[in-house]
């Protein structure tokens, strides 16, 4: 059976890369037969489908390949490296502005997940910032029209709503402290991998 799965998923695969190898060639080359000036405006306002891919290809493509992990999931590298960075993963921790738990939430955003009040058990405090990180990560999936870095994603979490997209998630024009700090970040993920 998993091995049926694997070839399915493989198969699957392949045909819908090759899907979208047809389809891109496609949009190239109807808009070569236009003028110059006309030419990037069509390929950039042309939508470009991408085939579906079947269910189970997304699933043995998560179970075979642990290393690539999906940004929208707080894994343990990534957890270990935002409570390392936020509180040196000290649970009591209590932040100048009343952030609870080692990853340092608002209780008003705690509350959007959860009804305990214990900011100090991990397991309730991963609970809720696994969901948290996943709603920052769809959010700026659906704003920026991007997969967010991991940079991008300790940027949101650091930051009031709104700070980034106000900045067109521009790393540049980021205030030099939360630069600094998401730089941090990414090199404790980076560590973590090693």
């Amino acid at each position: 059976m998993k091995k049926q799965l694997k070839l399915s998923a493989v198969a699957g695969l392949i045909l819908a890369t090759g899907g979208l190898g047809l389809t891109l060639f496609a949009t190239r080359a109807s808009a070569t037969t236009l003028p110059p000036s006309q030419r990037s405006a069509a390929l950039a306002a042309r939508p470009v489908p991408l085939p579906a891919l079947p269910r189970a290809s997304v699933v043995v493509a998560k179970a075979e390949a642990p290393a690539l992990a999906c940004s929208g999931v707080l894994d343990r590298r990534h957890q270990f490296a935002l409570g390392m960075l936020e509180t040196g993963n000290h649970d009591a921790e209590i932040g100048g502005a009343g952030e609870v738990s080692r990853y340092q939430i608002m209780p008003s955003v705690w509350r959007c997940y959860s009804v305990s009040q214990n900011y100090r058990n991990p397991q309730v405090a991963l609970a809720v910032a696994r969901q948290h990180w996943a709603v920052l990560h769809d959010t700026f999936k659906q704003q920026a029209g991007r997969e967010p870095t991991d940079f991008d994603m300790y940027v949101l979490w650091n930051t009031n709503h709104g700070y980034y997209s106000a900045r067109n998630f521009d790393p540049a024009r980021l205030a030099p402290v939360v630069r600094d700090r998401a730089q941090r970040y990414v090199n404790l993920v980076q560590c973590g991998e090693a």
